[in-house]
């Protein structure tokens, strides 16, 4: 009946993965072997990144892939996904890797923890799309207002300030 079968992957697929293979530098492929939950994948991760994920049939069709392709490819389970792909991904997530304004919409808790650094530096809450930049310069400002070193610094606020930039990315 093949009610729980698993699509194959269309020969059309692999030609869109070979496009972004020639449209992208440095690319590497990964594969993800099969689970309970998953069918086995490949990963191409390009040299800043960027990646995309697809199925494949078998692992040993994505080494013939990537041999056609001539990129490396590597088992997952031996050598995991590279930390540039998380890197691009939080890049992504902040803002500093895609639109074309480089700014993103911010949730509550970045809106508070902008809040926090603003108070500490004493200086006014900037707008929910503030870039990166600023940020930087007003997370520089309270730290040097709160350091506990300083005359006049708090522990507490400083420690509210380190983990307003945890919440932020920029520590």
């Amino acid at each position: 009946m093949g009610l729980f079968r698993r699509p194959k992957v269309a020969p059309e697929d692999l030609a869109a993965l070979q496009d972004w293979v020639s449209s992208h530098r440095g690319v590497e492929a990964f594969v993800e072997p099969q689970t309970s939950v998953t069918p086995t994948t490949v990963v191409l991760v390009a040299g800043d990144g960027e990646f995309i994920r697809r199925r494949v049939k078998s692992p040993q069709g994505a080494a013939d892939f990537a041999r056609k392709a001539g990129i490396p490819i590597y088992d997952t389970n031996r050598v995991g996904l590279p930390q540039r792909m998380r890197d691009y991904a939080v890049r992504q997530q902040s803002g500093r890797g895609g639109g074309p304004s480089g700014t993103s919409v911010r949730t509550g808790r970045e809106l508070d923890a902008i809040s926090v650094i603003a108070a500490a530096a004493s200086l006014p809450i900037p707008g929910a799309d503030v870039n990166r930049d600023d940020l930087l310069a007003l997370l520089r400002a309270a730290r040097s207002k709160s350091h506990p070193d300083r005359t006049g610094g708090d522990r507490a606020a400083w420690d509210a300030v380190e983990d307003a930039a945890r919440a932020l990315g920029l520590r």
